[in-house]
């Protein structure tokens, strides 16, 4: 029988009045202790409950499970240690629940290392356990178990209050995950004022509440990455692009040294001719210091070679084809480097891009490692203060620096079509004559980006799927997004870059939603590119008419939708506003209207002094009022409509005229810092930055299994 294990006659009967004598007190009183109303788990009344209880009762429970909670029980109720840590390794209230405290995780590090220690002085481990006490020895193998509740209070009106919480229990092993749920709901049940049972009616403290238990994780079983497919997939497609990596930067070095061991030999020659004037000259281009034979020497130069021409000068070109070459070469490590780290502006950008790129970069990642750090605090309604702080506005309206994005897309898209259809490389080479060119020139672009952005956005989405499989099962804080769900099943939205057109809990990677809008601009962007090259005013025209289009269908939404900016939601209908192409396409098509002035004017343009003045002056004080200008203000349905229909391209405008200003040179201080050589390499990592490093910020701060408690201060010193 179950009571005959727990060894009832331990308890005294002295101790069990004095704990009714405490319990009626309680009911007596008028208070509300929410210490005993928000109690989930208490080992001490549980053991009344356990031993007082019939055993058919505990039926749906597993034999295994309850011998070994009521060794626990009992453990605890006689005071062995080593039950005192499993307690108090366990979550429970404390406080800030009704500041927003959902997290009830306990010491899970102590809970661990129990079990660690279980298997150290198990029979089959090394250590003697006759030397030791064995009421200190845990007699069975524990877990940790992550449990998320609903807790809904009512009390005559003067409590009114539902949250999610994630409760951490340190329990045996032995209990499956089902186990946990009876036994967290055979406690609610008899701890809530609709028991029968005398002693937890009083427990209850006058108070009532509605808990339900969601679901219950065993963070020691669940997700394996052997076992997942896509896994495998990732693990043979990084062996591959490694080893070709590896060929590749083996196969460059090999021409580096080969090519270096010719002009070694060409300067040794006493007979210089204008061959080989030229070809010193190359040496001294590519190396730039006189050749020695000391080691070190070499290698600077190796790395230093910026050409070693190696499909042309070193290799017989019967014997190995030049794009067989060029193909492998394209994998070294020391080219792709040289390229990253190379403070040369590059032939398909412009040199304030890369500020402007990186700068937006580091905004995006503020805003998102903020938005994380809210989802794992102690006091999440802290948020609610902070938003009263001026500064708190750069990352509640943080999504203009999505705009800048989608602004240099479509500059950088204008301006390298109308550079290379004025070199006539396109015409030259017989593509874009025609309906049928003009078709091919508009594959050939929709091919070339696909491959060149896609690649690396599906193996971030492959670790996705991976990573968030696997913190769903083996860490505490739950995820608040499907992404372990939904990117093995609609993946192949994200690939064809249309997962903006399906709800958000259908969505895989939810920051990508600016890689499709993006892409679905660009290749809109094209048709107008190309429609303009031959028939100019249509061009103007498709994109005047798209810009208008977007802002009254973006007025229309705002009104019917009843939007109102506001700094406490600025995600408020997402769905609708935030992330469609109709709403954003404005500063796309702004940036190359931007792109085709600067083609149009060669880069070059003289500005009047005063014009300058007026407008810098307005293109800050609109980018600060943007930002800024929500603070302290109501607007209506009308202004509301305004706002969130112009804001965005207002923003474009803004930042067109400081990329004009600084192209031209006369950007003053502001051009010179965006033109800052030092941000050409940073700039060309931001596309893996922004698929990525939402992926390691939520891996470093679920790691850490422990949350964070928000002060002004913290919020402020981010920003």
């Amino acid at each position: 029988m179950l009571r005959v294990e727990l060894n009832q006659n331990d308890i005294s009967k002295r101790e069990l009045e004095n704990h009714r004598d405490d319990l009626f007190s309680l009911k007596n009183s008028s208070a509300i202790d929410l210490n005993l109303l928000l109690d989930v788990w208490n080992p001490k009344l549980m053991y009344h409950l356990w031993t007082s209880t019939k055993p058919e009762n505990l039926n749906n429970i597993s034999s295994l499970c309850k011998k070994d909670i009521s060794c626990y029980l009992n453990g605890f109720f006689k005071g062995y240690l080593w039950a005192l840590k499993m307690n108090d390794a366990s979550g429970h209230y404390t406080s800030g629940f009704f500041s927003g405290n959902k997290f009830w995780i306990g010491a899970i590090d102590q809970c661990r290392e129990m079990q660690n220690e279980f298997t150290f002085n198990s029979p089959l481990g090394k250590q003697n356990q006759t030397t030791m006490n064995l009421n200190n020895l845990l007699p069975f193998a524990v877990d940790v178990f992550s449990i998320n509740l609903e807790i809904h209070l009512f009390e005559f009106e003067l409590i009114n209050h539902s949250s999610q919480v994630t409760l951490g229990l340190c329990l045996p092993a032995s209990c499956h995950t089902d186990d946990v749920i009876e036994l967290l709901k055979f406690y609610i049940d008899n701890t809530s004022r609709d028991s029968n049972n005398d002693i937890n009616n009083i427990h209850n403290n006058g108070g009532n509440k509605n808990i339900t238990v969601n679901y219950v994780r065993n963070l020691s079983e669940g997700y394996s990455v052997w076992e997942d497919s896509t896994f495998h997939i990732i693990l043979g497609f990084t062996t591959f692009i490694l080893l070709f990596i590896l060929l590749g930067t083996c196969y460059d070095i090999a021409l580096r040294y080969k090519y270096l061991d010719k002009l070694n030999a060409q300067s040794k020659s006493d007979a210089p001719s204008d061959m080989n004037h030229r070809k010193n000259a190359e040496a001294e281009e590519n190396c730039n210091t006189s050749i020695s034979g000391d080691r070190m020497s070499t290698i600077a130069k190796l790395w230093a070679m910026k050409d070693h021409n190696g499909s042309i000068n070193v290799h017989n070109v019967n014997s190995v084809p030049k794009p067989m070459s060029e193909a492998l070469l394209s994998f070294s490590l020391l080219l792709n480097l040289s390229k990253v780290f190379n403070f040369d502006v590059g032939h398909d950008t412009l040199a304030p891009i890369h500020g402007l790129r990186f700068i937006s970069m580091l905004w995006v990642i503020l805003v998102h490692t903020c938005l994380l750090t809210n989802e794992i605090s102690d006091n999440n309604l802290f948020r609610l203060k902070a938003e009263r702080n001026f500064l708190y506005q750069t990352i509640s309206n943080g999504n203009y620096s999505v705009d800048t994005f989608f602004f240099i897309s479509g500059c950088l898209v204008a301006y390298l079509y109308f550079q290379i259809m004025s070199k006539n490389k396109l015409s030259e080479a017989n593509i874009t004559k025609g309906i049928i060119g003009k078709i091919n020139q508009f594959i050939g672009m929709i091919v070339y980006r696909y491959f060149r952005l896609t690649p690396p956005y599906l193996l971030v989405i492959g670790i996705i799927q991976i990573s968030t499989k696997w913190n769903h099962d083996h860490y505490m804080i739950p995820l608040t997004t499907l992404e372990y769900q939904t990117c093995e099943k609609y993946w192949w939205r994200n690939a064809l870059y249309i997962n903006t057109y399906f709800n958000m809990d259908e969505r895989c990677m939810t920051w990508s939603w600016y890689l499709a809008n993006d892409t679905q601009f660009y290749t809109f962007g094209i048709i107008i590119l190309i429609t303009g090259g031959s028939f100019f005013k249509i061009g103007v025209f498709i994109g005047g008419i798209t810009l208008l289009a977007s802002w009254i269908i973006t007025a229309i939404i705002t009104l019917k939708t009843d939007h109102i900016p506001t700094i406490e939601n600025p995600f408020d209908h997402y769905e609708s506003l935030y992330d469609k192409p109709w709403t954003r396409i404005g500063p796309y098509l702004i940036g190359m209207a931007t792109g085709w002035y600067l083609h149009n004017i060669e880069c070059k343009l003289k500005i009047n002094k005063i014009i300058l003045i007026i407008g810098w002056s307005l293109s800050i004080v609109t980018l600060l009022s943007i930002v800024y200008g929500l603070y302290g203000n109501n607007f209506g349905p009308i202004s509301s409509a305004m706002y969130t229909a112009l804001s965005h391209s207002g923003w474009a405008i803004s930042i067109a005229w400081i990329l004009i200003s600084s192209v031209t040179s006369n950007g003053g201080i502001v051009g010179k810092i965006l033109s800052w050589k030092y941000f050409y390499p940073l700039s060309r990592l931001t596309y893996c930055a922004y698929l990525i490093h939402p992926v390691l910020t939520r891996a470093i701060i679920l790691r850490g299994e422990s949350t964070l408690h928000l002060s002004q201060e913290l919020i402020v010193s981010n920003i």
